[in-house]
Formats: structure tokens, sequence, C-alpha cells
């Protein structure tokens, strides 16, 4: 891993902007050659219609077709090169955007917030500047739904050791790992539709095209064009009468008509999802092709693999029948149809892939998100060379960290610490100046221990912990609309931590300037009596408050560790040093702070 991962995106960034004109006029070129030979072969007809050069006519179409396909097939190829090209140049932009800490701008997931959920509306897993936008590359949406899973629930100490092997393994292969991303971006995934889309184009065809999925359509879709290219033989080397040609027309007209409903709600509903599918295609290529070593990995991988072939053809199969029927607003299309029932021909080959491929379809794409997931997580290690794998620990409530930092913060701005609270009961009680960093330390260890029970490296130089339910209360806010103030939200969340521990699971919390919404004196009282429970159940954590009293209960409750963080004045300015102290507060700022701010008159 490079230790200036900015110097090395910049660098890759250049070589792809020095590439990027060249593969642009090569595009433009192909796009002329397209038009130029389409208008020569409309010219070229129209002269001989006007000789009556019927044969030729037929011959030039016959010998157009092909060529004029190859360089449309040229062109997309090109063209999807190209926009393979450009999204490298995002990916690499958005990574330096990460490095340098300024990626607010990049896709949130914010629809994945749960306000009630156990932590993540106060440790910034979703939303702007958020810890989904640091972990997240891929456009895939099942990806983005397996990275929002792991942040929301712990996984096992098996489940997190297979990953962090396989997050090590992806983390040194940077091009297959870009190429992959890329490749998920053709296509507009952002679009909700597109979930799961193949599995939704399955159950249509097997709701909707029953109907073509008997022997006489079986027959037809050959006897037909055989029938009909006959008569056209008869008539140009036979001399049969030309009106016989209109038999085999009305006949193939008639059996069009059939599926013509089908056809078109097909087309409709998944009409756009050609180049998604590509997308997909040349994603599960990538992976097929890869050589892994990890288990996790090796066993995703044989996922893909069936007795009828790789899951990258059978995509690409179901993806040219989709392009064949989208064809159909071709000049070239309707005469051809007529004649051979090209949408027949189509929609059985439809029917065919999903006998075929029904069964597999759902666990090619859930291996294919997990190692995009997987592939996500090893571009933020990659991007994160001071990070360490945490070590998940058999012994039950254990959390020893050195030089712990908050991921979100910038590396140049970000402060250090080291920090233990190992044993059941064990409560941190945080005391501290206002600003000095107490809401933030919680967060820090907070976004660690997501960070560490789903796999990824963490912000420390060591980190070991066990395997925990995490708890936080600490942004409540009143809500207008439930008539609920800020002080009942606090109560709310607090029963549900209490609630949370007759479980018997063992839980870390956080729980920032506990009580703030009531006098004094009713919030030492609640106070103690919460932490006269908190100590004796199956859980340890953090308290942060500024009811100094509290810092005696560590003279009565041995499972009491009083920490702290504090301000000093220096030239009449406070002085933060953001760096914990294993004892309560010794200096308190607030009259400092009205005193500058003008609210308290000097």
């Amino acid at each position: 891993m490079p230790d200036n991962p900015k110097n090395f995106y910049e660098v890759r960034l250049e070589e792809l902007v020095q590439k990027s004109d060249g593969l642009e006029q090569k595009v433009t070129r192909l796009s002329w050659i397209r038009v130029i030979t389409f208008c020569a072969f409309v010219v070229g007809i129209v002269y001989l219609a006007n000789a009556r050069e019927i044969q030729l006519m037929l011959v030039s179409c016959i010998f157009f077709v092909p060529v004029f396909g190859w360089i449309v097939r040229k062109h997309n190829k090109l063209k999807f090169a190209f926009a393979q090209h450009q999204f490298l140049l995002e990916i690499n932009e958005n990574e330096i955007k990460r490095v340098k800490g300024k990626f607010s701008d990049l896709y949130d997931g914010i629809e994945y917030l749960n306000t009630h959920h156990a932590y993540a509306p106060d440790l910034d897993l979703f939303g702007s500047n958020s810890l989904f936008q640091l972990l997240v590359r891929s456009k895939l949406s099942g990806t983005r739904e397996i990275i929002k899973n792991w942040l929301l629930s712990k996984s096992s100490k098996s489940e997190i050791e297979e990953r962090q092997a396989a997050i090590k393994e992806l983390s040194e292969d940077t091009t297959w790992r870009q190429n992959l991303t890329a490749y998920g971006y053709h296509g507009d995934q952002r679009n909700s539709q597109y979930t799961n889309v193949v599995v939704s184009l399955v159950q249509w065809i097997d709701q909707n095209l029953n109907l073509l999925d008997k022997p006489f359509w079986s027959i037809a879709r050959y006897l037909m064009p055989a029938v009909s290219l006959g008569v056209l033989a008869g008539i140009n080397f036979l001399d049969w009468p030309y009106q016989w040609i209109y038999l085999p027309i009305l006949i193939n007209l008639a059996l069009l008509s059939i599926i013509f409903k089908p056809l078109m709600e097909v087309t409709k509903e998944f009409g756009n999802i050609a180049t998604f599918l590509k997308g997909y295609e040349n994603v599960i290529t990538e992976i097929e092709q890869k050589k892994f070593k990890s288990h996790l990995l090796l066993s995703l991988h044989l996922q893909l693999k069936t007795d009828q072939g790789s899951a990258s053809n059978a995509i690409k199969v179901l993806r040219r029948v989709l392009m064949f029927l989208l064809s159909r607003a071709n000049i070239l299309y309707l005469p051809f149809n007529v004649l051979l029932l090209l949408d027949i021909n189509w929609l059985i080959m439809a029917i065919q892939w999903k006998k075929k491929n029904i069964n597999n379809v759902e666990k090619w794409f859930d291996a294919v998100h997990q190692i995009d997931a997987l592939s996500d997580l090893g571009s933020f290690a990659f991007s994160n060379p001071g990070y360490n794998y945490p070590v998940i620990s058999k012994e039950e409530h254990l959390l020893n960290v050195l030089e712990m930092g908050h991921p979100l913060i910038k590396s140049e701005q970000r402060v250090l610490n080291d920090f233990n609270l190992t044993g059941m009961g064990r409560l941190g009680l945080v005391t501290g100046s206002n600003m000095s960093g107490k809401s933030t330390f919680l967060r820090t260890i907070g976004v660690n221990l997501v960070l560490a029970q789903m796999g990824t490296p963490v912000c420390a130089s060591k980190f070991e912990c066990s395997l925990v339910q995490i708890f936080t209360s600490m942004r409540t806010q009143d809500n207008l609309e439930e008539n609920v103030s800020s002080f009942y939200a606090e109560l709310k969340r607090l029963k549900s931590l209490l609630d949370l521990l007759k479980e018997n699971e063992a839980v870390f919390y956080m729980l920032d300037e506990i009580l703030k919404g009531t006098n004094s004196e009713d919030r030492h009282k609640g106070a103690l009596s919460l932490i006269d429970q908190l100590i004796e159940q199956n859980c340890r954590g953090l308290i942060s408050t500024h009811d100094i009293q509290l810092s005696t209960l560590s003279k009565k409750h041995t499972s009491i560790q009083n920490m702290s963080f504090n301000s000093s004045i220096v030239n009449d300015e406070i002085i933060f040093d953001y760096k914990l102290s294993l004892e309560p507060c010794g200096s308190f700022n607030a009259s400092k702070l009205m005193e500058k701010m003008g609210i308290i008159k000097k």
C-alpha cells in the first residue's frame, strides 16, 4: 500500500486524463462513419428503386445488414470503453476527495437512516459527511444495501475474520477494484427500479409469457420464416406471382398481433436496462476471471458457476435478447420482423433463458453484491494505510485501544487517544469543559466499534474488542409532530437502553450529556439511579456529564472510572488539547465562553 494515497490517486488521475482525448476522438470518428454508411445505403436503395433493380435492392439489404451491424457493435463497444474511462476518472476524483476529507457531496445513503435505531442517528453512519460516504464507492443498489446492513448490525467473530481476510486480499489490487466499481456505474443505478432488476424480469417472464411456452409457437418460429423465404425465392428465381408473398405476410402479422401486448409491456418495463445489464455483465466477468485466495471470496466465486455455464454468459444472452427487442424502432427491423417473426423468436429465447437460469439468478447477484461490497471496503483500507485491523476477542466485555482517532476528522486535525474499558459493569464517567471533545470522543469509540464489527480496519494503531450490541443516546431532539420534548425524547431513549439490557445481551452504551433537559437537582438524582442500575447489568460504557459531583462515585464503586477532557486559558484564549485524562475535570470554561460572546460583561 502507498504511504501517500493522495499522490497515488493524483498520478492515476493524470494518466487517465491523458488517454481521455484519444478515446473521445475515436468515438467521434466512428460516429461519422456510422452516419455516412447509413446515408450511402439509403441513397443507393433509392437509386435502385428508381431503376427498378429489385434483385440488387434485396442483395444490397442482405449485405448491408451485417456490415452496418458490425459498425454499430464496434461503435457501441468504443462508446462503452469511453464511458468506462470517464467513470474511472470520476472514481479517482472521489478517492482524492475522501483522502482530503471533503466528501460531503458524495452519495450519502440518507434514506437508510432510521432515527429509532440503537446507534445510527448518533454516529453519523448516513447523511452528509458520514461513514457511508467514506466506505461506499459502488452505485449498485444491492451493494449499498449490503454495506448498510453491515453498518447497522454486528456480525459473528467468524464472519468478521473472513471479511478481514477478503478485504486485505482485495486491497492489494487497485486496478481490479476500480474497474469493478466503474463497470457498476453503467446505467442509472441510482434509480431504485433497478434493484434486483433481473429477478423482476424473470418473474415478469414467468407470469406473462406462458402463452408462448407451447409447441405451436416453437414450430411457428421456424416454419413461417422458412415459408416466407421460400416464397421470396420462388418469386425471384422461378417467376412465381409476387402476390403469393401476401399470404405468409398476413399469417405472420396475425401471429405477431397475438404477442403485441406482452411485447409492449416488456419493452416499456425493462427496455432501459440493456446498458445496466452490460455493466453487470462486465462486473460478473471481472469477478469470474479473478483468482481469489481467501475462503469467503472463493465461496462467493463458486456461486457464479453452474452446470450450464458461467453467470456472465447467461447475463450476456439476456442482454442481447433485450437489445434485439429494443431494435424494433429501427427502420430495417420491420420488414425482417414481418418475414422472420423476430419478435416471437426473442420472446421464446427469453422463456428458455428463464427456464435455464431461474434457480440461479438470486444467488448470482448476492455473490456479486457481496464481492462488490468487500471491494469497496478494500478501497477504504487501501486509502487509509495507517488504519489497522481489529482483534475480535473471545473474552467478554473487553475494549483496549491505542492511538484511536475519528475516521471522519481530517488526519491533520485528528487527535489520538488511548482507551481501555474492560469488565462487566465498567462505566467511564466523562466530565469536561464545553467544546473540549467529550461528544467527539464518544462518537470516536462508537464509529470504530461499528467498523470493527463489520470487518474493516479501524482508525487506531491497536484495537482489541469483544462483540457487543452498541447503544447511543446523544442527539435526542424534540418532535413537534409527535408532541415530544427533547427531554422526554431522551427519557424514551434511556428506557430503550434498559429494555435492551433485559435481553441479557452484552451492551456497550454511550450516553452524552445525560439528562441535560432538566434542572440540576433532578438531573443528579436521575443520573445516580441510572448509574446504579447500569453497573449491575451485562453492559459497560461511557456517560458524559457536566455534573462534576458524579465523579465522587468512583470512591464508592470501583467499576466507575473517571475520565475527562480539559481546557486552559492562555493570553485570554481558551486552549483545548482534546486529550483524554483519567481523572475528573479540573477546569471549566462556560463563563469564559459567555464572556467572549458578550453575554457576561468583563
